[in-house]
C-alpha cells in the first residue's frame, strides 16, 4: 500500500506540472479554467493507470504508459493552443525532452537520499517548478521565437527526443535500466540541456542583432523623415510656394554673396520686373486666373536664364533676376530685352488668351553700384522709370477672350 500511495504521488507530480509545463510553453487559446479541466483529466487518467499497473506489478509499462499518457495529453491540448501544427509539435516534442529529463534526473539524483521514492516524488515536484518558473521569468519570449523558427531547430529537436525516449522503450525493467545506465543518462542529459542553451543563446543574440539593426533602420528613416522635413522647411523659407522660385529672402541672400564674392571681377545684371496691367486680369478673370498668370511668368523666367544665373519672385507680381558674368551694359540691355520678349508671349488658360509685358528696370554692377542694397536700389528705379514711359500701361497688357 505504501508503494502505491509513493506511485500516485509520483504519478500526479507528472502529469499535472506536465499539463503545466505544455501550457507555459505554449499560447494558450482559452482562460485557466480550460487549463485546469485538462490537468484534473490528466491527473484522473494518470491515477487509474498508476493503480492498473501497481496491481499488476508493471512499472516498466507505467513509464511507457507514461509517455504514452503525455503524447495523449499533448495531441487532445492541440486545439486549446494558439500554435500552428507544426509549431505545436515542436512545443510538444521539447516538453516531452523536458519531461523526460526531469524523470530521469529526479530518480538519480533521489537515490542519493536515505529515501530515494520520497526524494525522487520532491526532486520531480522542484525540477518541474524550476523548469516552469524559468520559463515564466526568462525564456518564454525567446522560446516563442524559437518555436516561430522551428525549422531550424526541429531537427535537434527529434534528435534529443530520440535519445532519450530510448532508454525509456529499449528496457524490460525502467528501474534496472536507469539505475545500469546513470552516467550515460547523465551525461545524455548534460548534452541536451547545453543543445538547448546553445539554441536559447544563439537565439537571443540573433533576437540582439535584429533589434539593433531594427532600431538603426528605425533611426535611419526617422532621419531620413528628419532630413526630408528639414529640405522642405528650408523651401518654404527660401521659395515661393505659388511659383516655385527663390523668394524675395532667399533673392536678397544670393545677391548678398554674389556681390561679395564677385569683388569686381566680372560684370553683374540686376533686372527688378513688374507686370504691367496685373490688376486688371485679376479684376477681370479673379484671383485664380491671376495666380496661374503668376505661375506662367515664373515658368518663363525660369527658362529664360542659364545655370549661373537667378530669377525670384518678390512678391506680388513683382520679380528679379541676376544674370552673371555680364560683358558690358549693351549685353545687359539685349538680355532684359530677351527676357521682356520671353514674357510678351501669349498665355492661353480656360480658353482666354493673355498677352502679358512687363516693365524691367536694370543696374548693372560694379558700374552702377558696388553693393547689392546700391544695385536693388537703381534697378527699382530705373524700373518706375520704365513703367512711367510705358504711357501708363496702355499698351502693356492686352487681355482678349478666345471664341
Amino acid at each position: 500500500m505504501n508503494e502505491l500511495i509513493i506511485n500516485m504521488l509520483r504519478g500526479s507530480v507528472s502529469s499535472v506540472m506536465y499539463v503545466i509545463l505544455l501550457f507555459t510553453l505554449t499560447k494558450a487559446r482559452f482562460g485557466r479554467k480550460t487549463t485546469i479541466i485538462v490537468a484534473l483529466f490528466a491527473f484522473t487518467l494518470n491515477m487509474a493507470s498508476t493503480i492498473w499497473f501497481y496491481l499488476y506489478g508493471d512499472l516498466t509499462s507505467l513509464s511507457r504508459f507514461s509517455i504514452l499518457l503525455f503524447i495523449v495529453v499533448g495531441f487532445a491540448m492541440k486545439p486549446l493552443t494558439k500554435q500552428s501544427l507544426m509549431q505545436w509539435s515542436f512545443t510538444f516534442l521539447t516538453s516531452i525532452n523536458l519531461a523526460m529529463m526531469v524523470i530521469i534526473l529526479s530518480f538519480i539524483l533521489g537515490r542519493l537520499f536515505p529515501s530515494p521514492a520520497y526524494a525522487n516524488i520532491i526532486l520531480r515536484f522542484v525540477l518541474y517548478l524550476i523548469v516552469i518558473l524559468l520559463f515564466q521569468r526568462f525564456l518564454k519570449p525567446l522560446y516563442q521565437s524559437i518555436v516561430n523558427n522551428w525549422p531550424v531547430f526541429s531537427a535537434l529537436v527529434i534528435s534529443i527526443f530520440l535519445n532519450l525516449s530510448y532508454y525509456f522503450y529499449v528496457t524490460d525493467n525502467i528501474r534496472t535500466t536507469l539505475q545500469a545506465n546513470k552516467l550515460p543518462l547523465l551525461l545524455l542529459v548534460g548534452l541536451s540541456l547545453v543543445a538547448y542553451g546553445t539554441v536559447f543563446y544563439s537565439m537571443k543574440k540573433f533576437m540582439t542583432i535584429h533589434a539593433l539593426e531594427t532600431e538603426n533602420l528605425h533611426i535611419q528613416k526617422e532621419t531620413s523623415r528628419l532630413h526630408e522635413a528639414a529640405l522642405q522647411m528650408e523651401k518654404y523659407a527660401k521659395y515661393d510656394m505659388l511659383t516655385g522660385l527663390p523668394n524675395r529672402r532667399y533673392f536678397f541672400e544670393r545677391l548678398e554673396s554674389v556681390v561679395s564674392e564677385n569683388q569686381g571681377a566680372n560684370k553683374i545684371a540686376v533686372l527688378y520686373i513688374d507686370l504691367d496691367g496685373f490688376k486688371t486680369i485679376n479684376d477681370t478673370y479673379g484671383h485664380q486666373i491671376g495666380d496661374k498668370v503668376l505661375v506662367a511668368v515664373g515658368s518663363r523666367l525660369a527658362e529664360s536664364i542659364s545655370e549661373s544665373d537667378f530669377a525670384a519672385r518678390l512678391g506680388g507680381d513683382e520679380f528679379a533676376i541676376i544674370a552673371s558674368n555680364i560683358q558690358n551694359y549693351a549685353s545687359a540691355q539685349q538680355f532684359a530685352a530677351n527676357v521682356q520678349t520671353v514674357l510678351q508671349s501669349t498665355v492661353y488658360m480656360e480658353n482666354i488668351a493673355y498677352s502679358v509685358k512687363a516693365s524691367i528696370g536694370l543696374a548693372v554692377y560694379p558700374d552702377e553700384g558696388a553693393d547689392s542694397e546700391t544695385l536693388l536700389r537703381k534697378a527699382d528705379a530705373a524700373m518706375y522709370e520704365a513703367k512711367r514711359n510705358s504711357k501708363e500701361g496702355e499698351t502693356t497688357s492686352n487681355l482678349r477672350t478666345d471664341t
